[in-house]
């Protein structure tokens, strides 16, 4: 019966999708039972026709609620079309040649897909991308030499290997003969890929082949792709050797591995045709990870010079007539700044020994990897769950509790020493002056050191010899319970989830604390034997005695889970439901505690161990995997749960991609939870916020019809990248130029000390206010204008703009003026907030401010105390004020920026965005009319910058926004933050003055006129160097360090 079960919820499923197709999503619950009713009725009629046994009405019910829930959690209200920046508009792929092509494996793979459980909006837009991916890539009939170069950017964990996997079926569709899929460095995750690829592409008794097989194991008219690699073994010359001939369609998925990558070179060569130097059938190379291992860390020495896998990855390239290079990648940064050198004057050479002999092979390259031809940016679906769910992002919206600030590991897993006498002592990680001012002050001190430079001499990087971890930090014994209870709480919905395709059978949790693999090694045995010790008491434990383990799971499950367990559908993005979690109490997970943590294995996953980690889903495994760059990049960790994450690195773009947390949580994203440091979570929002930032630029310069070209300008000035991109890829540069033309600048971090607050209200009634003497009132702001001068006085005065932004932001208006751009700036003041007169202060008049007119002040919201808020704790600990929620944005509203516009430009520019909206509406909405279009693109906010925009290159905004205090610190009347107005009695702090946000706008500067500011290289190093440093070259492969 298990079989017509699925046969049923199937049929039911396609019914549900009718009905959404003429009816909202938000419907499905409104007629539920008549829709019910309807189904039942129609699976009658089926079931006879099909002779598939009768079921009743409860029976029917029970597959209904399990179809309804799962189009729930699978529903995507929608996913926008990619964008993309191409260097040639036109393409090979016309209706013609569409017609021509069957899309065996296309339509195989996209309806394979389907039968896995996704949603339709997902499947069409992979196969939309991947279409249009395929469109850019070199024609694979081409009569002529062609090599085409493209870059996709996506989310991390968020479906990219679906989306590349779509392009190697259409790539086979259309006529490639071999695809070679770079995937990581690591064995762990090229094993993985090719699990996928086998179930995606190949499908030899298995995923797609289950549907339709092809070749002699089914339909003959269709070729079978041969693998010529395997889930156990990477690419082997001597077996590659008895494989059938090239001319066929073959794929491998193989490391980036210098030794691997010399052999399919080599074995390329001795498949040569008779008397040809190059292949002539057409050669995809997919670059998963793209960059990671395949930048060229030498290109800075000239063109003639290539680190080894970048050197054989364009020497494999080099030796066919057609070709696409095609990266995949989550942080393109280091892509799209790589080197652009010339081919190189040099042969690529080889050396291999025989029979005592050693022969030399030359090999000419292809100039560089740089995606000259285009980038395709992917967007996500709005059930994936990314940084911008959690972390610190340009727009308003819900953030998850789900990261927990920890400060007790220091002393196990330090990323700095201090030796005392015979003992190594873990301190505290400072990574320079800066850093240390911020967190010890200029005259503090830390232990012993009253100077950052003290503090340098004193200590040294930690090391792998170094005798850590000596025992368990509390922090990581609450992770592990954690675990166990989300394992319990999970089982209470496996009844739901098991018939569902949405099911996700594994429970993991992931360690990453160090890259050295002897701490790792010692980390596992010390959590398994804490694991071994609760769980032998939880089944000799009395779960009601006093000092039983049960009491303390009940604080750990009352500390970090009962809130958002209780609470999630309230943190959820707009549509994004999920019926399967429902609240669950500690008395109803109690007795499953003891099954939960049973057969939980604890690996070390590192080159010492030997272990692997690999799914099977009909065997579900519980592991908490410990380890440093096997689970680093690219490798997904199934039903991964909670995360304990210390280790430290100053290469942020590398940090996000360690992030394994984000994905697709369907039935469990409430038993989420991350365990990091404050430092760690800094770099998370600064990274998020810059990535977000350089997104917004991409889209732009899409509808502007962009180049990569004019992608890497931007990504290259943009100031925010040159604090997250690995140092090696600016490798011997002396000096890095950047920009602030055509973009905005929000103090979107404040300082609530007591002490800042006070300068910064002195300074803006000093500086500030005498400026407004003579303005005028231009609807809810009063203006004024300044020259250039006033302004750089402004930002000189004490604000809350740190000091690196004031000094580049100073640095740059200062070249602007040599060339006569940013000589006049339009200030302005928001009188208009919405705070209370009778709530704190209210309402400012003139004599309290020094301006002509009342201010109003503006309301920002202060972080809710839920657990595992990063941004309450900050708060709290670090006197800082983000932004965020409904609160995030310091500019009250996008249309303050049309302040310094004549009222023909603002028409100008609302027309511009209406226009270009009704477009993307059209675009994203099939079977909706210009008229309806027309409507929602009237409805959809304006944004500041499209009144930026058409400022003229002389101009510059500059506009204040005075905040109530009572908000901020959560001292409303009512709703009153206990904690919060404890800290400011003891601070004394009495909330009389207000804070002050501004927001800064640059117009668009001509690339011609635009001066840029200019790091000189060692200026803003870290004056600390980076664990991680031997990591950026990749002659040897960054696997974890050994003793």
């Amino acid at each position: 019966m298990d079989n017509y079960r699925f046969k049923y919820q199937d049929a039911i499923k396609d019914k549900i999708k009718e009905h959404l197709k003429t009816a909202s999503f938000e419907s499905l619950e409104e007629v539920r039972l008549e829709l019910a009713d309807r189904i039942f009725s129609s699976l009658a009629i089926v079931a006879k026709h099909l002779n598939w046994p009768n079921i009743d009405r409860e029976t029917f019910e029970s597959y209904f609620e399990v179809v309804r829930k799962e189009v729930q959690s699978n529903h995507v209200t929608t996913i926008r079309s990619p964008n993309l920046l191409s260097k040639n508009k036109s393409t090979w792929l016309n209706n013609s040649r569409e017609n021509e092509i069957k899309w065996n494996y296309t339509e195989r793979y996209l309806e394979y897909l389907r039968g896995q459980g996704r949603a339709e909006t997902v499947v069409e837009e992979i196969a939309n991308s991947s279409y249009k991916i395929l469109s850019k890539l070199a024609d694979p009939k081409s009569q002529s030499s062609t090599f085409i170069k493209g870059l996709v950017d996506g989310d991390v964990q968020s479906g990219k290997t679906g989306n590349f996997n779509a392009v190697i079926n259409r790539s086979l569709d259309s006529g490639y003969k071999l695809i070679i899929v770079l995937s990581g460095i690591m064995d762990d995750l090229r094993s993985q890929t090719q699990a996928r690829i086998d179930k995606d592409v190949i499908g030899d008794g298995k995923g797609v082949g289950l549907r339709q097989a092809f070749g002699h194991q089914g339909d003959e008219s269709v070729f079978q792709v041969v693998s010529i690699t395997s889930e156990e073994a990477d690419f082997n010359r001597s077996l590659a050797g008895g494989m059938p001939s090239l001319n066929q369609a073959n794929i491998m998925v193989c490391k980036k591995n210098v030794s691997i990558l010399k052999n399919i070179l080599l074995w390329l060569k001795d498949n040569l045709p008779k008397g040809a130097t190059k292949h002539s059938l057409p050669l995809l190379i997919i670059d998963d990870e793209a960059d990671n291992a395949s930048l060229n860390n030498e290109g800075h020495k000239g063109q003639n010079y290539a680190s080894k896998i970048n050197g054989h990855i364009r020497a494999i390239l080099g030796i066919f007539h057609k070709k696409s290079y095609l990266g995949y990648t989550a942080t393109p940064f280091a892509n799209v700044i790589q080197d652009r050198n010339s081919a190189s004057e040099e042969m690529w050479s080889i050396s291999e020994k025989s029979n005592k002999e050693i022969t030399e092979s030359l090999f000419e390259q292809v100039d560089n990897l740089f995606p000259d031809d285009f980038i395709f940016l992917l967007d996500t679906p709005t059930n994936y769950i990314g940084a911008h769910r959690i972390f610190e992002t340009l727009q308003p919206s819900k953030k998850l509790p789900v990261v927990f600030d920890i400060d007790d590991y220091t002393a196990d897993f330090p990323s700095r020493v201090m030796e005392n006498g015979d003992d190594i002592i873990g301190v505290e990680r400072f990574d320079n002056k800066q850093d240390w001012e911020n967190k010890v002050g200029k005259f503090g001190c830390y232990l012993n050191f009253t100077s950052f430079s003290e503090y340098k001499k004193g200590t040294r990087a930690s090391k792998a010899v170094d005798n850590f971890p000596i025992d368990l930090p509390n922090s990581i014994k609450d992770s592990v319970m954690c675990f166990v209870l989300g394992i319990a709480v999970r089982e209470t919905r496996r009844k739901d989830l098991i018939l569902s395709k949405v099911y996700q059978p594994h429970n993991t949790m992931l360690v990453h604390i160090s890259r050295f693999t002897s701490w790792q090694n010692k980390s596992s045995k010390l959590i398994n034997d804490f694991y071994s010790d609760i769980e032998t008491r939880l089944k000799m434990d009395k779960p009601n005695g006093a000092n039983s383990i049960y009491r303390k799971f009940e604080k750990v499950w009352s500390d970090y889970c009962a809130e958002i367990v209780g609470s999630i559908h309230s943190h959820l993005p707009e549509n994004y439901v999920d019926d399967y979690m429902q609240p669950v109490s500690f008395d109803s997970i109690s007795p499953l505690l003891a099954d939960a943590v049973s057969n939980i294995e604890v690996l070390a996953l590192n080159s010492t161990t030997g272990k692997e980690l690999k799914y099977q889903d009909e065997k579900p495994r519980k592991v908490i995997a410990i380890g440093g760059n096997r689970l680093s990049r690219g490798f997904t960790l199934e039903g991964l749960t909670v995360s304990y994450f210390v280790r430290s690195t100053n290469y942020s773009d590398s940090l996000l991609q360690m992030g394994r947390w984000f994905g697709y949580r369907p039935g469990y994203l409430d038993c989420c939870k991350l365990f990091t440091s404050r430092d760690l979570i800094s770099k998370y929002d600064s990274t998020s916020l810059c990535i977000d930032e350089l997104k917004e630029e991409f889209k732009k310069m899409d509808q502007e019809g962009g180049t990569p070209r004019d992608f890497e300008l931007r990504v290259r000035k943009h100031p925010g990248v040159l604090q997250i991109t690995r140092p090696t890829i600016l490798k011997n540069t002396t000096s890095v130029k950047w920009s602030y033309q055509d973009s905005l600048i929000m103090t979107t971090e404040l300082d609530i000390s007591k002490e800042k607050i006070s300068k910064v209200w002195a300074d803006f009634k000093g500086v500030v206010s005498p400026l407004f003497s003579a303005a005028k009132k231009n609807g809810s702001l009063l203006t004024a204008t300044v020259t250039s001068k006033e302004l750089i006085r402004i930002i000189e005065s004490n604000n809350n703009f740190d000091e690196t932004r004031n000094n580049l932001i100073k640095q740059y208006v200062n070249k602007c003026v040599e060339k006569n751009l940013l000589t006049s700036w339009t200030i302005a003041i928001k009188l208009t907030g919405t705070a209370s007169k009778d709530i704190g202060l209210g309402i400012l008049s003139p004599e309290q401010t020094g301006l002509p007119e009342d201010v109003q002040l503006a309301i920002r919201t202060g972080p809710s105390q839920e657990k595992g808020n990063h941004f309450y704790d900050e708060f709290i600990k670090d006197q800082r004020f983000k932004p965020t929620g409904s609160s995030a944005n310091i500019m009250t509203g996008g249309t303050d920026m049309k302040v310094a516009l004549e009222e023909d430009q603002i028409r100008l520019a609302e027309k511009e965005f209406i226009t270009q909206k009704v477009s993307e509406i059209l675009k994203d909405t099939p079977n909706i009319s210009k008229e309806e279009a027309l409507i929602k693109a009237q409805r959809k906010t304006k944004p500041e910058r499209i009144y930026r925009e058409k400022l003229t290159q002389n101009q510059g905004v500059l506009i204040f926004y005075l905040f109530e205090p009572h908000y901020v610190f959560n001292q409303v009347p009512g709703k009153v933050d206990v904690n919060i107005k404890s800290l400011l009695e003891e601070r004394g702090q009495l909330l009389n003055e207000p804070l002050v946000g501004m927001a800064m706008g640059f117009p668009p500067i001509s690339r011609k006129l635009d001066p840029c500011g200019e790091y000189v290289k060692g200026d803003y190093d870290l004056e600390i160097p980076d664990e991680d440093q031997d990591e950026a070259s990749d002659e040897l492969l960054p696997t974890d360090a050994e003793i």
